[in-house]
């Protein structure tokens, strides 16, 4: 079996497979790898683009296999068929890898082939896990990438290595501190003319791609100049990869693009070191700016450095970068940031996370939470998915969207069945859109299934595709596209999984959809406000407080319920930002389907009384949409008599009450936390559940008010912690000499395990190096003090480098010439 990154790199695979082609790694290595392959041992292919790592899989799999090859494809678009179990060599994407797996139809007899390793996914991650847990034999190839983790992770016996590295070719490589628009100013367009170059830029974002092409076409009107990005159809850069187009020209693309194209006539590459990113926090993704790591420069580079005369490679970075000292690096891996993937697929094998061995730790926090959401939500049940959460499951569309669709009237399907193939309006559209006729002011939803309505209803017609029904489009697309201001892929896409989920519902796919508008604006939002799958967020901030506001490119309001997908990313200063697109619930909708919560018992100020209060809440998927507040009875009712003691002594371990023991009782508390965290939480007896359970029982016969401030508090620290253990904690150092200052040093306890902090200054961590990290007992951690803006924390040095990065030019510039003034004096 092959597992491929991509539909398009399984029609490669297939292609590949049915050629016979002399390349740089069948020369080099052609005998190991017929020798590893009938070894029966796993092993790694390391090689650049352009050496034949994928014609590879050919001679790989008629070793292994010893007969006629009968090769297949299956994924969104090709189906599995009855024809299916009669191939020796199927090749699938990484989520049907996943879904056969969880139906045990992948077992320690195959061997599985992972083409392209490096091109991480959590998906990818969570099939290598379960081809660990299956016993599979694994045989992996990969680009420019560190192989020590894999090698070690998947058992290798051995990794081949080739590099289609020529010396007498290696290119030109300067590191420029300049944006990409500023380099490319006339001068050097002029060479590019007169020396006719072929030039490929590389930039982070659609929105740089398409300014740069656009504003360098319109400067030099007579030459070549196209982009690509994710939201392309690689149709549109055909010309350049057939060769047709002679340089010279200028390619403007992002990451995406420089994986697997290989461009011809290429002998220049312009590299912006900048890259978006999903960095994992508290198990979510935070999308953040971060500088190229090695391994993305050597790739890009790759295209010309070593394979072409005279070339040339730019790099765009404030960083002092040295080319020649730049080493391939580990993968970076996603899975830590989808726990709710790795709950349902573990769920449905009927396993525990932690009896799979990830490639990556994944957060226990986040894993608990989320099975915790699946099981509230009747997905999940005693470790198992339930009926319910295995038909949400079946359904090829993210689990929110397939909890609306199982819950869907016929009338609603439609909308339900493309809005869950469209990943966000905002990427579906470029900056400049033109969506007049088919906005649905209040939601997103709605608005981008419109487009996709418009698309067919005006260019397209039923088809079918290998065998399968599907929505076809005319050439005309593309000049309506060009003018709504939509990306043909994405209409394509979304094209390609709304006939998925029509062939899992049985149903037949409608030739014409109806447009949405109020009456099914209303309709779609009582669905969604019934069931809540998604993201809630109400005023602008979520259930627990944090601010999420309404994305910029949003038919929504700011104010009231929206639901929807958050999306988290890091602002110029490295702080995690969250954003939200979705569809405005009225507050009507809200009320008929929120709850009434049961009766508790608080300690509360009110104007001038302080007491015990009732509170009686109406709730919503975690919102409190109303607070009733009243005196608690006094003496206290039975029935909440429990309740009123437990909130008592809430209140006593805050140091809330008026009680005539509070102000000893508070020192005791500080004394006994100093202690707590000094031992890393294992000090015996003075953990908060400890002595909270002491001061309850001292309030045990408490029934009013009155009761309560005549009753004797007492916590006597020196009885329950022994004096020898008490210096021992007190002569732990406060503090820690580094670079000349005085460092404060914090004692934690983070889930269990004790840690330091050291609370730095900004200029401190800027220089911090390893080995001026000073050795404690225990894991240290980090707090840069950054004066009126937030705080960082951060859990490593790497994570202290990255996040300091999110600082801007100028901020960073202004900082190392204040710590230089410093150093003079």
């Amino acid at each position: 079996m092959v597992i491929a990154p991509t539909r398009a790199a399984c029609e490669t695979i297939e292609l590949a497979m049915g050629l016979e082609i002399d390349t740089l790694l069948a020369r080099e290595h052609g005998d190991d790898i017929r020798r590893l392959a009938v070894s029966g041992r796993g092993f790694g292919i390391v090689a650049g683009t352009g050496t034949g790592k994928t014609l590879a899989i050919r001679p790989i799999a008629a070793t292994v296999l010893a007969a006629p090859l009968k090769v297949g494809v299956v994924n969104r678009e090709r189906e599995a068929t009855p024809e299916t179990p009669t191939w020796n060599v199927v090749i699938v994407t990484t989520g049907i890898a996943r879904r056969w797996f969880e139906d045990g139809l992948i077992t320690a007899r195959d061997t599985l082939v992972v083409d392209e390793i490096h091109q991480t996914s959590a998906e990818l991650e969570l099939c290598l896990a379960l081809g660990k847990r299956a016993g599979c034999r694994f045989v992996w190839l990969s680009a420019t990438v560190d192989p020590s983790f894999y090698a070690r992770y998947l058992g290798s016996v051995e990794v081949l290595e080739t590099r289609a590295f020529d010396p007498a070719k290696a290119a030109r490589v300067s590191v420029l501190p300049q944006q990409p628009l500023q380099f490319l100013d006339d001068r050097f367009m002029k060479r590019v003319l007169r020396e006719r170059r072929g030039v490929a830029v590389f930039v982070p974002t659609r929105a740089e791609v398409e300014q740069i092409a656009k504003e360098v076409g319109s400067r030099w009107q007579g030459l070549p100049t196209a982009f690509y990005h994710g939201g392309e159809p690689i149709r549109v850069i055909r010309p350049f990869l057939d060769g047709h187009v002679r340089r010279p020209f200028l390619l403007a693309m992002t990451a995406a693009g420089q994986s697997a194209l290989n461009i011809r006539g290429l002998d220049t590459v312009v590299i912006y070191d900048a890259r978006y990113a999903n960095v994992v926090e508290r198990g979510r993704n935070v999308l953040t700016r971060l500088y190229l790591g090695a391994n993305e420069i050597l790739q890009m580079a790759g295209r010309v450095h070593g394979r072409v005369d005279a070339g040339e490679v730019y790099i765009l970075s404030d960083r002092d970068l040295v080319f020649e000292q730049l080493q391939p690096t580990p993968p970076e891996f996603q899975l830590a940031g989808d726990a709710e993937r790795v709950a349902i697929t573990c769920a449905a094998l009927g396993v525990d996370a932690r009896d799979l061995d990830l490639p990556v730790p994944l957060d226990r926090k986040a894993y608990r939470e989320a099975v915790e959401l699946l099981t509230g939500r009747g997905l999940i049940e005693h470790g198992r998915l339930t009926q319910y959460g295995r038909e949400v499951e079946a359904m090829p569309v993210e689990r929110p969207w397939g909890e609306l669709l199982y819950h869907a009237d016929a009338e609603l399907i439609p909308m339900v069945a493309v809005a869950a193939n469209i990943e966000s309006l905002h990427r579906m559209t470029r900056e400049e859109r033109d969506l007049r006729g088919l906005v649905v002011s209040g939601s997103d939803h709605l608005t981008a299934y419109n487009v996709y309505a418009e698309a067919v209803n005006k260019h397209g017609y039923p088809g079918e595709v290998y065998g399968l029904p599907r929505h076809l489009f005319r050439d005309s697309v593309d000049t309506w596209a060009e003018g709504r201001g939509v990306l043909v892929k994405a209409i394509e896409d979304v094209a390609l999984g709304t006939a998925s989920v029509y062939r899992q519902l049985e149903l037949p796919l409608p030739e014409r959809l109806p447009y949405a508008g109020d009456k099914t604006l209303g309709a779609f939002a009582d669905l969604v406000a019934k069931i809540m799958p998604f993201d809630l967020v109400i005023d602008e901030e979520t259930a627990d407080g944090r601010e999420a506001r309404v994305s910029r490119g949003s038919v929504c309001g700011s104010w009231g319920g929206v639901a929807g997908t958050l999306r988290y990313f890091a602002d110029r200063f490295g702080v995690p930002r969250a954003s939200i697109e979705g569809t405005t619930l009225p507050e009507r909708a809200l009320r008929r389907h929120a709850r009434r919560g049961a009766p508790t018992v608080v300690f509360e100020r009110q104007r001038r009384r302080e007491g015990l209060m009732v509170v009686r809440t109406v709730e919503y998927f975690g919102f409190v949409l109303e607070r009733d507040v009243e005196p608690l009875a006094d003496p206290f009712p039975e029935q909440l008599a429990d309740a009123a003691r437990g909130a008592l002594v809430q209140a006593l371990l805050a140091g809330e009450t008026p009680h005539p023991d509070q102000g000893p009782l508070r020192r005791a508390l500080e004394r006994v936390g100093f202690y707590w965290r000094r031992s890393g939480g294992g000090l015996a007896g003075t953990a908060t559940d400890h002595v909270a359970a002491l001061v309850a029982s001292q309030l045990a016969r408490v029934g009013s008010w009155e009761e309560f401030l005549g009753t004797r508090l007492t916590l006597d620290v020196d009885a329950m912690i022994p004096e020898g253990e008490r210096r021992a904690l007190e002569a732990l150092p406060s503090s820690v000499h580094l670079y000349g200052d005085r460092v404060p040093v914090d004692y934690e306890v983070e889930r269990g395990v004790g840690v330091v902090r050291l609370r730095l200054k900004e200029g401190q961590a800027r220089r911090l190096q390893p080995s001026d990290v000073p050795s404690f007992d225990r894991p240290v951690r980090f707090t840069v003090l950054r004066g009126k803006r937030e705080a960082l924390r951060s859990d490593s040095l790497d994570d202290l480098r990255r996040g300091l990065s999110g600082l801007s030019r100028g901020e960073r510039q202004r900082l190392v010439r204040r710590g230089r003034r410093g150093r003079r004096r």
